[in-house]
């Protein structure tokens, strides 16, 4: 650690010697003994603070007893200096409220804190010290206490990660229609009735459609028969089978598909179905008897609680049985949307027909941030899109437009990707805590690397460090080197850009490989902006 003497010139001393005699001349013979010492030597940026702490320890029989010492901290630096508050020592027989330094000596300690404004990476901390005895004021030339501060914490990129929304648009789309035919009650005949007519009616309309639509391809056709939970185990899967029989022989006759095409499965007993009538019912206490039943897993036992439950069994006979004694005819098919040339050409002259994926696709194929904001705008105010409010805000907030962007998210109520970009907003504001509350509420990866960025701002690196492992932060090689790690933050490195190869230097310097540091500066430099912070930056002392 640097030590400092505080020295008197040959001209003060005399004054001194003047007006005060051998006690003063006492005092002017040991003070070259006052030992001043800063920590840190090196000045740090911490959370937009420059902190240190000065200590000077007086000797034995140094302090007069009616002198006074003014210490005035000073931060000099390019462009203008920064006074801090002073302190003023005193002897034992002042007659005033000031830090007394008792005849035996003592060690007294000063924190000092300055505001960092940009020009103090070339700084010096100077103490400017005035030494009072009656009339007569000494003034002592300043002492450097301290030189050069490292700011490498502001290499941080402070405004915020931040995601678009997807446009949820998808070229190959999956679709499955079902259409049902009822059974009566131990039934595996088909009747010629309104709603089977009406269903083989709907089914074959549905085929056609698909066959004439050069954007579809059926790509699977499936019979699923059951049997509701009544009449036993065994006698319901019997007769899911048989119902799956008569199904083929319907739909073969009537739409002409043959046995080959279809996949044919019989389910037995409708659980599942069974659980959703009852709860689209209007049973009284179905979710109660829904809870109870479900504690049953054989089959056969909740076919028997069912019939226990004498007090609501003609209801359930009636309203819910019913419907699981079907087949269902399931068609999948697969769908080919609009290609980008496709969709560019339809916004020229069809923009109305297109849906809110469709919309938004458009936006992200944009090139022009003045049409990615016309489409995603269509898409808000057309189909009341939260994705088009969304990616408004994320637009504005790329042209740091806070107070848009804020009207924008408050039509996206609950949105977690909106609560992160709400605490982009505070940061920006340095609103920490109501910014940490956003992302921890929003819980999403980029609020987490904004939970880190935050910890940098604030100066809990270690914390930085632990949020940002693993996520590909932009701040996560420098939380790692603010951390003590250097090594790993080293192995991480990227070198994409000049502020990647900048942050690597630095790694490389606290490492001490002097030809790492040369190799990622000589690209780093070739930013004008790193060129010109290199040659100030204390991290590379050594390397120059």
């Amino acid at each position: 650690m640097k030590t400092s003497r505080l020295l008197l010139t040959g001209a003060a001393v005399l004054a001194l010697l003047a007006s005060c005699a051998t006690t003063k001349k006492q005092m002017a013979d040991n003070l070259d003994e006052v030992a001043i010492t800063c920590a840190p030597e090196v000045l740090v940026v911490k959370s937009g603070k420059i902190d240190a702490t000065v200590s000077m320890s007086f000797p034995k029989d140094y302090f007069y007893e009616r002198a006074t010492l003014v210490v005035t901290p000073v931060l000099v630096y390019e462009g203008g200096q920064r006074t801090g508050e002073a302190t003023i020592y005193q002897g034992e027989k002042v007659k005033a409220n000031y830090v007394a330094i008792p005849r035996a000596g003592k060690t007294v300690r000063k924190s000092v804190s300055f505001d960092y404004v940009p020009g103090m990476e070339l700084c010096h901390l100077e103490l400017r010290c005035v030494l009072v005895y009656g009339e007569n004021k000494i003034n002592i030339p300043a002492i450097k206490v301290a030189d050069g501060c490292n700011s490498t914490y502001l290499l941080a990129i402070g405004s915020g990660e931040m995601d678009q929304k997807p446009d949820g648009f998808q070229l190959i789309t999956e679709h499955t229609t079902e259409t049902s035919i009822m059974f009566d009650v131990n039934s595996a005949y088909v009747k010629d009735n309104a709603h089977n007519n009406t269903a083989i009616s709907l089914y074959k309309s549905y085929l056609k459609e698909l066959e004439q639509d050069e954007r579809y391809r059926i790509t699977g056709t499936e019979i699923v028969a059951y049997a509701s939970p009544e009449g036993g185990v065994e006698l319901n899967q019997n007769l899911s089978e048989r119902r799956a029989d008569a199904a083929v022989k319907t739909w073969k006759k009537n739409a002409g598909i043959t046995a080959d095409t279809l996949s044919i499965r019989s389910m037995g007993q409708d659980w599942e179905g069974f659980q959703e009538a009852m709860a689209n019912s209007d049973i009284e206490d179905k979710d109660l008897i829904l809870r109870v039943l479900s504690m049953y897993s054989d089959p056969a036992v909740r076919e028997s609680e069912i019939r226990n439950l004498s007090f609501i069994y003609d209801d359930i006979k009636n309203e819910v049985f019913p419907g699981l004694r079907r087949a269902t005819f399931v068609v999948s098919a697969e769908h080919t949307g609009y290609s980008d040339e496709e969709l560019l050409e339809l916004a020229q002259n069809q923009l109305a027909m297109l849906s809110e994926p469709e919309v938004l696709h458009l936006a992200s194929i944009t090139g022009t941030i003045e049409g990615k904001k016309f489409y995603n705008r269509l898409a808000a105010e057309r189909f009341k899109s939260v994705t088009g409010y969304y990616n408004l805000a994320y637009i504005a907030l790329l042209e740091d437009k806070k107070e848009v962007a804020a009207s924008y998210l408050d039509r996206c109520p609950g949105d977690k990707d909106a609560l992160n970009l709400k605490g982009v907003i505070e940061m920006r504001y340095g609103n920490y805590s109501e910014a940490r509350r956003l992302f921890t509420e929003a819980g999403t990866p980029a609020a987490r690397k904004n939970l880190g960025t935050l910890a940098i701002l604030e100066g809990d690196y270690k914390a930085a460090a632990e949020l940002l492992d693993g996520t590909g932060s932009v701040n996560e090689v420098l939380s790692l080197i603010l951390a003590g790690d250097a090594a790993k933050a080293l192995s991480i490195a990227g070198c994409d850009t000049p502020r990647d190869n900048y942050i690597a230097a630095v790694a490389a310097a606290r490492m001490g490989d002097a030809e790492r540091v040369r190799g990622y500066l000589s690209e780093a430099r070739k930013d004008p902006d790193y060129a010109k912070r290199a040659a100030k930056d204390v991290e590379f002392v050594d390397f120059r």
